[in-house]
């Protein structure tokens, strides 16, 4: 039996193919098809929502949010693996590669 691989800076995530979402006001509102499930994610949610237009390295979605917001690298870096790892267990997103395995 094959484990999920952990989520850390080095992971490369992208969102799970046509999830239907919708933006309202500054959030973003998800319709998780596997469980019938509507997610809600605030603004600086739905920011990294909007960061997932295609494949990312999660260190890079922390370096964009410390740039844009006041907040130390540690407090984000657990704050941002806390969110993605909600997603990922609702299969909201997927990790797709880590940038550590590349040559």
């Amino acid at each position: 039996m094959q484990r999920n691989p952990s989520l850390s800076l080095a992971s490369v995530i992208v969102k799970t193919a046509d999830l239907p979402y919708v933006e309202v006001d500054d959030e973003v509102v998800i319709l998780g098809v596997e469980k019938g499930v509507c997610y809600g994610l605030n603004s600086v949610g739905s920011h990294i929502w909007q960061l997932l237009i295609g494949q990312i390295r999660v260190g890079d979605i922390c370096t964009i949010l410390q740039s844009e917001y006041d907040i130390d690298a540690a407090d984000c870096e657990t704050q941002v693996l806390a969110l993605l790892e909600s997603l990922r267990s609702e299969s909201l997103i997927q990790i797709c590669g880590d940038s550590r395995a590349q040559p």
